[in-house]
């Protein structure tokens, strides 16, 4: 044995280098990149399972909201915690009226849902023109009512085409 280690010293460190260097590579890689195995939220979504929200809820708050005759369309998107709603609304419907249409979703979810989850709540119209709109809405889990953007008027071309 010591005869072939003298023989091939140069082959046994250059080895021996190489699989350093791949433990080493494998090591940063661990560092750099995270691991495709775990979750994207990480342990925000733990006990997920123990808030469940049922597809009957989704189809009470989408059937509300679209028996109001100023709501054009509604679609909603549950992604980790977060439960988005996207509420398209007629031209005629000022910001206040949307935001009493966005809050009234919160009446249907019950408080340990409201509890757990966060809500957003983005509100269109159909005339992309016309001001103040979109409009967001969140509700975070600590909080009981939606926190809505900034009121803030557009100046559209036919506002200007007046003065």
């Amino acid at each position: 044995m010591k005869k072939f280690l003298k023989k091939n010293r140069y082959t046994c460190i250059l080895i021996f280098i190489f699989v350093l260097f791949v433990i080493l590579g494998l090591k940063i890689k661990d560092i750099l990149v995270p691991d495709e195995g775990k979750a994207t939220y990480g342990d925000r979504l733990k006990n997920i399972e123990k808030h469940p929200i049922s597809s009957d809820i989704y189809n009470k708050v989408d059937e509300a909201l679209k028996k109001n005759s100023n709501v054009v369309e509604v679609s909603h998107h549950l992604q980790g915690k977060t439960l988005n709603y996207f509420i398209t609304v007629g031209e005629k419907v000022s910001v206040k009226d949307a935001k009493a249409i966005g809050d009234g979703i919160l009446d249907f979810f019950g408080d340990d849902v409201l509890g757990y989850y966060s809500i957003q709540v983005s509100i269109l119209k159909e005339d992309e023109e016309l001001n103040n709109f979109p409009i967001m809405g969140m509700k975070h889990p600590e909080s009981k009512t939606i926190s809505w953007t900034k009121d803030r008027e557009i100046v559209t071309e036919s506002d200007e085409d007046e003065e």
